[in-house]
């Protein structure tokens, strides 16, 4: 992952005690683009406690207080073990992820739950007033178990196994990235994606050159997509009896055939590429400035088994032009 990896700074006292599994989300993601969190009307929160030359700042309660985390008092008036609570710790680190020349205090924080694990979440505060102040609360658009957190320069990027929709609570079941951009009052998703299997999307750069694949996510400026090996005509014929897969005449194994290459990848956009997909309803190429507007289209979709073909090439490591395959 580009950017800097979360060091781990601080914590509070104890050692982790293992819940039972599970995922609750309790969130809805939000639109790419859209702020992850306004700041708030009341912008100061409880200043953590200062500590000594060898004790590190309390940064648990303020990151708590904002996630709308169990305060130990409500936690234990339940019947739960109070070193259960105690025992959850926090990471933070400081960057200057709003561009203002000063560092912020991100704290990476999970709410304690009694029988299920919440998604990991970063608390972002601006420390340069006498009170911390609540800048954003990342981690809602996706749902990492726990994530990995990299910044560079405005931006905070949240990745790792997540629960998708049709996994089970226990077990993540798919691999997703999200940053997140300052715009200069809030955070908002610059892009997301997330793809089946528990490890990123392969690396290696394309060859250079025209491919055809289906698109499991879109991002503002990037593309996760299952890279196919693509055959028309005489080559579509010869390349279904190679497989053994019976010909019925149809388009399928005569005008085109598609085999799995076994290649998922992310592959940047140009800026300055030539976007389209094509609208089933009207049968007209639409043209996009942006390949996220392909989000919720038939043309993209995290199950290849539902969504169409895309053609694209690819120069200098980057995709240059994309349309949609019809296929009838």
């Amino acid at each position: 992952m580009r950017g800097r990896p979360l060091r781990a700074l601080a914590f509070a006292a104890g050692s982790l005690v293992l819940l039972t599994a599970g995922c609750d989300a309790g969130t809805t993601p939000a639109p790419v683009g859209k702020a992850a969190l306004e700041k708030p009307a009341t912008p100061a929160v409880a200043a953590p406690a200062a500590g000594s030359a060898t004790t590190p700042l309390d940064w648990k309660s303020p990151a708590y207080a904002a996630l709308g985390c169990a305060p130990r008092a409500e936690w234990v008036a339940q019947g739960l073990p109070a070193d259960a609570w105690d025992a959850r710790t926090v990471r933070t680190t400081f960057a200057d992820v709003t561009g203002d020349g000063t560092d912020e205090a991100l704290v990476q924080v999970t709410c304690p739950a009694a029988v299920s694990s919440h998604a990991d979440h970063v608390v972002v505060f601006d420390v340069t007033t006498a009170r911390p102040r609540l800048l954003g609360v990342l981690g809602d658009d996706l749902v990492h178990p726990r994530a990995e957190v990299a910044t560079e320069g405005t931006t905070v990027t949240l990745s790792g196994p997540t629960v998708g929709d049709d996994d089970p609570h226990c077990c993540p079941g798919h691999w997703g990235t999200v940053t997140y951009a300052w715009d200069g009052a809030a955070f908002v998703v610059r892009s997301r994606s997330e793809v089946p299997g528990t490890q990123p999307a392969g690396g290696g750069r394309l060859a250079d050159g025209e491919h055809v694949g289906v698109l499991l996510s879109v991002g503002d400026d990037e593309v996760s997509v299952l890279v196919l090996d693509w055959f028309e005509g005489a080559d579509a014929v010869a390349a279904c009896r190679e497989d053994g897969v019976e010909n019925h005449g149809t388009a399928w194994c005569n005008e085109y055939y598609a085999r799995d290459g076994g290649r998922t990848t992310t592959v940047p956009v140009s800026a300055s590429a030539s976007l389209s997909y094509l609208d089933l309803g009207t049968m007209e190429d639409v043209a996009v400035g942006q390949v996220a507007a392909l989000a919720g289209t038939y043309w993209v979709s995290e199950d290849p088994e539902g969504a169409g073909y895309t053609r694209f090439r690819t120069g200098d490591g980057e995709i240059t032009e994309l349309a949609s395959i019809y296929t009838p």
